[in-house]
């Protein structure tokens, strides 16, 4: 290389590189302000929320078609097997495979009606609102409100799971108390008063009508 060539080459060479070094800097503010990309188990949350919010705000059909929408959409994220292993512990272990089979089935359902009929019960307009997510082991949940006109917004926490590599609902907290919790001291209950697993099938099937 010629001297002036070097001379020229020599004396870009703090430009490029303060040039590199703010397109660095530049890059790297754009990433630190960029939201965060949600995980699967929110957009999960989220996507309820968008199909669950009309069907509450539709007061024009009637309470039970509302309920059996909401049912419709709650059935699809949430996961009867696990569930019901959660709620009945010790039990689900001595169930045999038939009674464990009916179980999943019918506790599904009627936690669904159950909760499908809590949130049909909700007066005036509402809108979720699908906060933030943390992983905690296995689990990651995923906080939302429900807002509502006039009382204060109501606490909704999601427990959301991988089982067979699909992202399901295994518990709902409202206002800090777990369906799963609640319900297994209810189960547990009629397990012991009304003769053991086949009691609570029993009546499992005439919640829900099968």
């Amino acid at each position: 290389m010629r001297p002036y060539t070097r001379a020229i080459a020599d004396s870009r060479t703090p430009s490029l590189r303060l040039l590199f070094a703010g397109l660095v800097a530049f890059s790297l503010a754009i990433l630190a302000l960029a939201p965060a990309k949600a995980g699967v188990e929110r957009d999960l949350i989220a996507g309820l929320a968008g199909e669950a919010e009309p069907v509450l705000n539709d007061k024009s059909i009637a309470s039970a078609e509302r309920t059996k929408k909401l049912r419709s959409i709650l059935s699809s994220v949430f996961d009867n097997q696990q569930m019901a292993q959660s709620m009945l512990g010790r039990y689900w272990r001595r169930a045999d495979d038939g009674q464990r089979s009916e179980l999943a089935t019918l506790m599904k359902t009627y936690l669904i009606d159950v909760y499908a009929g809590r949130m049909d019960s909700i007066d005036g307009q509402v809108k979720f609102e699908v906060g933030g997510e943390k992983v905690i082991g296995n689990r990651t949940i995923v906080d939302s409100k429900v807002l509502r006109p006039g009382p204060p917004p109501v606490s909704v926490v999601w427990q959301v799971e991988t089982v067979n590599s699909k992202a399901v609902v295994t518990d709902i907290v409202v206002e800090g108390v777990s369906l799963v919790v609640s319900q297994r001291a209810d189960f547990t209950s009629i397990i012991r008063s009304q003769g053991g697993l086949d009691g609570l099938i029993k009546l499992l099937k005439q919640k829900v009508g099968s």
